[in-house]
């Protein structure tokens, strides 16, 4: 059978913080190919070997584009741009577009609907919570809905708030992110003085870091632990000043960021992972947090909120514990409990290893994802009238 041959659609291939879209396209079921107006390649996601189409919209497109969403319509390629955009993807002969996240489907809509291809659209996080504010994104999304073969949410819970009709729920496919276990496989941990808990992610504030640096604050000091924080962004100085205005300076160590690799042997050199995930001031929230799924592979026992996807990550007292978000003394108490004892945190991370290996393995993500390929190719484009 021949492999179907999909066109990745995205504005800047790859980013860090977003190696669930490299795994997507490394799946060895499918001919990938890249489409976007960045390419770059942070350690570990090369763009290097995949067939590419690069493509700026004109300062034209931008002029009438931001007039345009003024009105309530997001049009971010104009009609000659689209055009031209058609054309070079046509050239690469694609059998399914996938467009990575949804307000990249509304941009590109009008290209595919050129093409008349089958049109996947994923989603993450940000483009099912906060963007959702806008009137014209929606607009927008309920046309790409009318269109597209298939909607892939990364957590169920998503597909509940998207403006998707129920003629179109059908279309819905909950396909997890997932890990190379072979690469995350982690190795006897040596018994040691003092416990190190481990942070990895953006500094942002959904993942909530300086409450998590006060819950970890209020951990009994004879109860010697380490708080090892992985990341950078905006919040990075309300951190590092939090840490000191609680005297625990000294115990929290920022570790800026760090290639996968690194983040690997910090993982292996961690005894519990942290992640105080809530819903930002402006509406942001999580997907699937991949952090977590690495984590768990890991066999990190994790601490987290009851949060967008994290249950269906974590099940709760087997493979970690969980609170609800904002709550920074219930945190607290969650830590505790694990830095006290060594014995429920190897229970909890021989668990978290063998649910990941059960619902999140890399394998399963490129055979779900190749199926869903192979179904929108089969229905081809039935647009709704």
């Amino acid at each position: 059978m021949q492999k179907p041959r999909v066109l990745f659609y995205h504005a800047h291939f790859f980013q860090a913080s977003e190696t669930f879209i490299y795994q997507q396209a490394v799946n060895p079921l499918i001919e990938p190919v890249l489409a976007g107006k960045h390419f770059s390649s942070p350690s570990g996601l090369s763009v290097e070997g995949f067939p590419q189409v690069r493509f700026k919209r004109t300062w034209w497109d931008g002029l009438v584009g931001n007039l345009l969403l003024l009105a309530g319509t997001d049009r971010y390629y104009q009609p000659a741009s689209a055009r031209a955009l058609a054309a070079l993807m046509a050239a690469q002969r694609p059998d399914v577009i996938h467009a990575q996240f949804g307000f990249n489907a509304v941009r590109l809509l009008p290209v595919v609907q050129r093409l008349g291809l089958p049109l996947v659209v994923s989603f993450h996080g940000m483009d099912a919570s906060k963007m959702l504010r806008s009137r014209a994104y929606r607009h927008g999304l309920r046309q790409v809905f009318a269109y597209a073969s298939r909607i892939v949410v990364c957590q169920p819970a998503m597909a509940d708030v998207l403006p998707i009709a129920s003629p179109q729920k059908q279309k819905v496919r909950w396909i997890p992110y997932g890990i190379d276990l072979d690469r995350f496989a982690p190795e006897p941990r040596p018994r040691r003085e003092g416990v190190r808990i481990l942070h990895v992610g953006r500094l942002v504030d959904k993942k909530g870091v300086a409450d998590l640096i006060r819950a970890f604050s209020q951990l009994a000091p004879n109860a010697y632990a380490e708080l090892h924080v992985v990341g950078t962004g905006p919040e990075e100085e309300r951190c590092r000043q939090c840490a000191q205005q609680l005297r625990v300076s000294e115990r929290v160590i920022f570790h800026g960021w760090k290639t996968p690799s690194e983040v690997k042997t910090l993982m292996q050199q961690a005894d519990i992972f942290a992640l105080n995930c809530r819903t930002a001031s402006n509406g942001d929230q999580e997907g699937l947090p991949v952090g977590i799924l690495e984590a768990m592979a890991m066999a990190l026992p994790v601490v987290s909120t009851r949060h967008a996807g994290v249950p269906r990550q974590v099940e709760e007292g087997v493979t970690g514990l969980l609170v609800n978000e904002q709550d920074t003394d219930a945190l607290a108490k969650a830590l505790a409990q694990l830095v006290a004892d060594a014995g429920w945190r190897e229970a909890l991370g021989k668990a978290g290893r063998a649910r990941a290996q059960s619902f999140f393995s890399l394998n399963q993500m490129h055979q779900n994802l190749a199926a869903t390929y192979r179904e929108a190719m089969d229905e081809g484009t039935q647009p709704e009238g």
